[in-house]
Order: C-alpha cells, then sequence, then structure tokens
C-alpha cells in the first residue's frame, strides 16, 4: 500500500514584521543443491553484446529520481532494479516494490559494510541517486527494508503469486552492466530446500538456484516482471551450525528469499513515516515576500546559493510568496528529491534559482576530516567478506 503523507502544521500567523520558522512535517527548517563453493561476488559485470563501457552515458546529476512512464512485464522489473552504492561504489542490488514504495535487499552487503549512513541507491535507467535509510531487517533471511529519502521514483516492481517450480516458465534475476545499466537474464530455480542462516536459523522451503553470475539482493522475477523471491546469502545445506556438539564451517550459498517470507517481512516493519521536504531558511515576513534572515549549513538553501539578510524569497515556480506560511505551504506540496525553482531579489535585482529539496531525515553532509598522520604501523590484513564475526 502507498504511504500516507505525514501529518503538518503551518507556522502560527503573528502580526507585524513577526518572524517564522519555517516547520515542514514536525521538523523546523533549520534543524539440484546449488555449488558449496562460495558466491561469485556481491555483484557481476556482463558486458552486453557488441558493447563497451565506453558506450556508457554520462550519469545525471544526483537529486531526484524521475518517474519512469508506466510499462509492464519484464521492464517495469528493470526499472524497479535498483544499484545499492556505499561511497559511489556498487555493494548489491535491490527491488522498489510498489505496493510499500520500499526497497528490498539482501541486508549482508550492508552489515559487512560496517555502517548505514553512507547508503544510496541509484537508479541504473536514469542514473539518478538518492540517499536510504535502512528501516527493517531479518539477519536470518538475509532481507533488509530500505527507505529512500526521496519520495520521487519510477514505478515500482509488482509481486508475484505464480509457482516458482513452474518448468513451464523460465526465471530470471539481474546482472549490472559495465555500462552501469542492469540487465535480465535467465536463472533456474532447481527447487526448495532447507538453507541454514550463519546463527544456525533453519531457513525452510527456501529457493534453490543455479548461482552463476547471480547478483546479491536482486529480485527473482517471473516471465510478466512480477518478483517471486530476492536473493540472499546463507549458509549451504550440510553446512553452519546443526545442533550437533562442535559447530561446522558456514560455506556461503545464495539462496532465495520467496516473496510469501517478504511479505511476512514487510508485516513485521514499523510504520513507515513519510519524508517531509526540507529547504532550509528562516524567513521574515515583509512586502517583498519572504526576506531570509538565516540558512542551515548544508541545506538546500545553503547549496543553491541563498544568502541570509541578503536575498528575499518572492516566488516559488512562479507562483508568488505572499508570507512566510505561504512559502512554507509551497514547500509542503513538494517532494524530498524535486528541482524547485525559487525567484530570489538580491537589492534590486531579480534571479532565479534552482534548488534541490531534501528529506528533513536525510543526515547532514558530515565535516571535512584533517588528513590523518603518517604511521608506521601496518595496517591489519581484512577479515574474509562473508558473515561479520559475532559480538
Amino acid at each position: 500500500m502507498p504511504m500516507s503523507p505525514q501529518k503538518t502544521s503551518s507556522s502560527p500567523s503573528l502580526r507585524g514584521p513577526a518572524l517564522v520558522a519555517l516547520a515542514l512535517g514536525g521538523a523546523v527548517l533549520l534543524g539440484a543443491s546449488p555449488s558449496p563453493a562460495g558466491p561469485p561476488g556481491p555483484w557481476v559485470f556482463i558486458p552486453p553484446p557488441g558493447a563497451s563501457s565506453s558506450t556508457a552515458k554520462k550519469a545525471a546529476p544526483s537529486g531526484s529520481v524521475s518517474a519512469a512512464p508506466t510499462v509492464e512485464g519484464m521492464d517495469r522489473a528493470r526499472l524497479a532494479t535498483v544499484v545499492l552504492e556505499r561511497n559511489k561504489k556498487p555493494i548489491g542490488l535491490g527491488v522498489l516494490l510498489s505496493e510499500k514504495s520500499v526497497v528490498i535487499t539482501a541486508r549482508s552487503p550492508i552489515a559487512l559494510g560496517g555502517g548505514t549512513g553512507d547508503l544510496e541507491i541509484r537508479f541504473p535507467e536514469s542514473n539518478a541517486t538518492t540517499k536510504v535509510k535502512l528501516h527493517h531487517e531479518d539477519a536470518a533471511w538475509d532481507l533488509a527494508l530500505l527507505v529512500p529519502y526521496s519520495s520521487k521514483w519510477s514505478e515500482g516492481a509488482k509481486p508475484s503469486d505464480l509457482d516458482p517450480l513452474s518448468s513451464t516458465m523460465t526465471f530470471s534475476t539481474f546482472v549490472l552492466l559495465k555500462t552501469g545499466k542492469v540487465q535480465p537474464q535467465a536463472t533456474a530455480i532447481l527447487g526448495k530446500r532447507d538453507y541454514l542462516s550463519p546463527d544456525g536459523d533453519v531457513l525452510k522451503d527456501a529457493l534453490s538456484l543455479d548461482t552463476k553470475n547471480v547478483a546479491i539482493g536482486t529480485p527473482l522475477v517471473d516471465p510478466q516482471g512480477g518478483v517471486i523471491g530476492v536473493v540472499g546469502r546463507a549458509c549451504a545445506p550440510g553446512t553452519g551450525k546443526t545442533g550437533a556438539p562442535k559447530e561446522v564451517a558456514c560455506t556461503p550459498a545464495l539462496f532465495g528469499a520467496p516473496i510469501a517470507q517478504i511479505r511476512k517481512f514487510l508485516k513485521t516493519a514499523p510504520p513507515i513515516k513519510a519524508p517531509s521536504t526540507y529547504l532550509g531558511v528562516t524567513g521574515l515576513t515583509d512586502k517583498l515576500g519572504v526576506r531570509v534572515i538565516a540558512v542551515a549549513e548544508g541545506s538546500p538553501a545553503a547549496i543553491a546559493g541563498i544568502k541570509p539578510n541578503e536575498d528575499a524569497i518572492v516566488a516559488v515556480d512562479g507562483t508568488v510568496t505572499k508570507s512566510a506560511e505561504d512559502l512554507a505551504e509551497q514547500i509542503k506540496k513538494r517532494a524530498p528529491g524535486d528541482e524547485t525553482k525559487l525567484t530570489v531579489m538580491r537589492g534590486t535585482q531579480l534571479r532565479e534559482v534552482k534548488v534541490v529539496l531534501k528529506s528533513s531525515e536525510e543526515p547532514p553532509p558530515a565535516p571535512s576530516k584533517p588528513a590523518p598522520l603518517s604511521s608506521i604501523i601496518l595496517p591489519l590484513p581484512p577479515l574474509p567478506p562473508v558473515f561479520a564475526p559475532k559480538k
């Protein structure tokens, strides 16, 4: 079901040149069995026939995610498949679900990276990106639910109730190409098997896959592009904790979490609040419109070059702003990630400024760190990228 907008309240109206803090959304703007060998890696690059990396289109600027035209079938699933990135580097794939407007992916690449504040998703078709936050997770089934900070996105994929064991259908996963795009590839479902999580939980009736070139986190889809599962990582059958007196080493393997398990996972998730829109100014109502007296550091207004005590906002996308409350209402109607044109008066000069709005929940940019001192101590070798050590 689509997310319901969060209730908001306008700032109180004050007579005369009253100071108004523009608050939106409750936040003040200032503020067979698979091979037992390990999986091939978190993502797989396969160049399309006759293509090379030089044919890739230039990346579009980060910001709002452009809505795609209404499509169905495999194209819909392809457009809903996103690349999960940390510090602009891909760590897996995921899928935007239409029934919840959230991204479902594998948890293990996120957990192994040691942090969630620098996660983004990229829509391969447009190269647009948006930050995401980890909202819910299931360590056993290796599932993660991500909420995008931007509410503008491509149309999500639909769930499927078709039989994944049907011998008359060809099922597909998605791979990441060198061009940055994704494309479907046929992936055989070998049956249902009981896998084990690293902590010994039994993953009953998980989907056993032919894991050749399968990317972690990718959706598993039917011929019409309906999602029947998501690929995660677990211990292969016969390995891991089995209740024996001594622990058996976990042999990592990719498997499919079926759509029935994903629905259970979604039902246990906490309520999701719709992102509220953030501009980042404190304004004073006057005859020009809204005179800016403060701009939050790192806010959309600051990035766009709005200056306190110099600028007055007189219109939003061509609509005149009569007061600070009016400006707040106009910003509230837009979504995080929208590019908005502000008409700004500075001195006697009128100019148009483009601002990419953010979510009020989006963390501010991290302050720059001083360069580390040189050290003669050699770093320890990295741990194997399979499962994080127990705490």
